[in-house]
């Protein structure tokens, strides 16, 4: 679920990129549409959907996805309270809260995943 919306994110901020529209135009719904952000959530959200139907991959999965939203949140943080014109990122508060959840959804999901995979099987 989390990889669908960040897959649908990514590829309909494509057609709202800042070059093709006014300024301040460049979001889906209430979050930035950068091209650079686009292929980081697209990119993340089609590894994700391979995740799901290859269940063996959600543990290396969840960590990637951890490791990068936990990265674009930090970075986010940072640099959501300057207002720097040629920032490649450009993300807001909407897209820092979406990160910060993900992040943390994908870190609950990974440790469950490895404990699964990691726990010896019992023979009956």
């Amino acid at each position: 679920m989390i990889a669908l919306v960040h897959l649908v994110l990514g590829v309909l901020g494509f057609f709202f990129l800042p070059e093709a529209n006014q300024a301040g135009g460049n979001t889906v719904w209430i979050f930035s549409a950068t091209g650079m952000l686009d292929v980081i959530r697209t990119v993340l959200g089609v590894l994700g959907l391979v995740a799901f139907f290859k269940p063996s991959a959600i543990p290396a999965y969840c960590w990637l996805a951890f490791v990068a939203f936990a990265g674009l949140t930090a970075f986010g943080v940072l640099s959501a309270g300057t207002d720097m014109s040629g920032d490649a990122v450009n993300l807001n508060w909407a897209d820092n809260t979406l990160h910060a959840l993900t992040a943390l959804a994908t870190l609950v999901v990974g440790i469950a995943a490895t404990r699964k995979q990691s726990k010896p099987r019992e023979n009956v």
